[in-house]
C-alpha cells in the first residue's frame, strides 16, 4: 500500500521548513548549503532529511560535552 503524500513528505524538509527548524533565515541557509550542509537536489527543488541535518550540525558544535576544550 502507498503512503499518501503527506506521509511521504514528512520524511524530507524544505528549505523553509530547515530554515525555521534552525533558526537562521532563507540566505544563512543557503550560505550553509554551499559549506556542505547535506542536501537532495531534485531540479530546482532541495530537500533535505531531519536526520542529515541533525547529524551535520552536531559535527559542528564547539566545547560541547563529546568535545573537551582545546581539541
Amino acid at each position: 500500500m502507498l503512503s499518501s503524500p503527506a506521509q511521504m513528505d514528512a520524511e524530507y524538509l524544505t528549505k523553509q521548513e530547515v530554515a525555521e527548524y534552525m533558526r537562521v533565515s532563507p540566505a544563512t541557509l543557503d550560505r550553509l548549503l554551499r559549506q556542505g550542509l547535506p542536501h537532495i537536489k531534485l531540479g530546482r527543488r532541495v530537500l533535505f532529511q531531519k536526520c542529515d541535518v541533525d547529524t551535520w550540525l552536531k559535527s559542528k558544535i564547539v566545547n560541547g560535552p563529546d568535545r573537551p576544550a582545546g581539541k
